[in-house]
């Protein structure tokens, strides 16, 4: 009979070939089947978006704290982006690198103030608490990390915690803050955690915010060179 294994002298059973195949080809679709699942869900419900408002005109002192430990990534592009725009409006603008000029996190030691500085322990936020009560606006630019802003910026974030004690003697000239943030994630969702852990400084401290920038699909080293987002990075700059 036709199509009978015994005529055609073949098997009907599957090859090892077409098993490993079938296999690899299953596996794949499972990974990216996984991969979306977890791009898809491992993020919150915030809103995120990005914008920006003018200030009043006016010169002012601006800290940039950049959050990259990678010197020239792209984080730091946009940074550098922002801070061409802030001086060509006349600003005056600090940079700090946190990720260049490490320092430990508020160890809640309970010094603060006891020597008359915010803070008795001895690394670069010796260098950053100056900045911080001069500057009337805070810009903090960081890299996507782990659905947050860097260790390296939340870092320095962490030591603010002398301005925040009842018994401050003074506080930071801060009065208004922006994001930059830049990630290798397709969806602006995923920078919900960084967005909401902003959002919460803002009004634990009574900061205006002045603006957001998100941009997704960055990664490699470089890659923010000619890229839009620099010119939107230098308006916030010139709006501040």
């Amino acid at each position: 009979m036709a199509g009978d294994d015994k005529d055609t002298g073949k098997s009907l059973r599957p090859s090892r070939r077409n098993l490993l195949l079938g296999g690899g080809a299953a596996a794949v679709t499972l990974g990216a089947v996984g991969l979306a699942a977890k791009t898809l869900f491992s993020t919150t419900s915030v809103h995120v978006e990005s914008f920006v408002t003018r200030g009043s005109g006016k010169s002012r002192n601006i800290l940039v704290l950049t959050g990259s430990g990678r010197k020239g990534g792209n984080s730091d592009l946009l940074a550098e982006a922002f801070v061409q725009g802030a001086r060509e409006a006349g600003h005056s603008v600090d940079v700090f690198a946190c990720g260049q000029r490490p320092m430990v996190s508020c160890m809640h030691c309970g010094g603060c103030w006891s020597t008359g500085m915010p803070c008795v322990m001895e690394d670069s936020f010796s260098s950053l608490w100056p900045l911080l009560e001069r500057a009337e606006l805070l810009v903090l630019c960081s890299p996507l990390y782990w659905y947050s802003m860097s260790g390296h910026i939340k870092c320095a974030i962490d030591r603010f915690f002398p301005y925040s004690s009842k018994e401050r003697p003074r506080d930071m000239a801060v009065r208004e803050a922006m994001l930059l943030m830049v990630g290798e994630t397709p969806l602006l969702r995923s920078f919900a955690g960084a967005a909401e852990s902003y959002r919460q400084i803002l009004g634990y401290k009574g900061w205006k915010d002045r603006g957001r920038l998100f941009v997704t699909g960055v990664d490699e080293f470089g890659a923010m060179r000619d890229h839009p987002a620099l010119e939107k990075a230098r308006e916030m700059g010139r709006l501040a």
